[in-house]
């Protein structure tokens, strides 16, 4: 939306707001997070993980909920604003192509336009993008530093510390799974998004 309606007031404030967010690396994020959210207004735990042994019950639940949300708010903020930039950036692409001025000279609504033409075609790099990082979730990624600034999780620091880990062949072969079936899964929803693709 705010790469079709790009002179809408929301637009240019979610803009430059992401523009802004989108360099600053998520634990540098974690840390403002923290201060606001530990100290100003102590919504949210500093330290600690989830209570209790591992269950599938609400306490146990809720509580991984608790101390998990600030870790992953600092990543999806970041993700989010390199997303924006890549989906505005595909939606200017797709408003100068003739299919799109043809609808607009042959008066179909721009809400239309915007929904059954432009977010269908720029989905597809999307899905992509989202199914291959879903796919490398079980890479150890963590570095001492990111670890310190998101504190919620006690393990972090061991794992941030364990060479051991980075040589684990189960990791790897987690990896190889993970990355192989989110492939195969965006395959399969391309059709969802693109008309062009039918399987047979």
């Amino acid at each position: 939306m705010a790469g079709y309606f790009p002179k809408r007031f929301s637009s240019q404030v979610v803009d430059k707001l992401l523009i802004v967010v989108y360099p600053v690396p998520y634990y540098i994020l974690a840390l403002v997070l923290l201060m606001i959210f530990t100290y100003y207004w102590p919504i949210f735990p500093l330290v600690g993980g989830a209570r209790g042994p591992a269950a599938w019950s609400w306490k146990y639940i809720s509580s991984l909920l608790h101390h998990s949300f600030l870790p992953a708010l600092s990543i999806v903020i970041g993700a989010t604003a390199f997303r924006f930039i890549m989906a505005k950036a595909l939606t200017s692409s797709e408003k100068s192509s003739d299919y799109v001025r043809y609808a607009e000279m042959a008066a179909v609504p721009k809400d239309k336009i915007l929904l059954f033409y432009v977010i269908r075609n720029t989905m597809l790099p999307q899905v992509t993008d989202l199914g291959l990082s879903l796919g490398t979730i079980f890479e150890v990624r963590s570095s001492p530093k990111s670890c310190m600034a998101i504190r919620a999780w006690e393990v972090c620091s061991t794992t941030a510390s364990s060479r051991r880990l980075q040589r684990d062949y189960g990791i790897t072969l987690l990896s190889i799974v993970g990355i192989a079936t989110a492939s195969l899964l965006v395959d399969l929803s391309y059709p969802l998004f693109d008309p062009r693709v039918r399987y047979r």
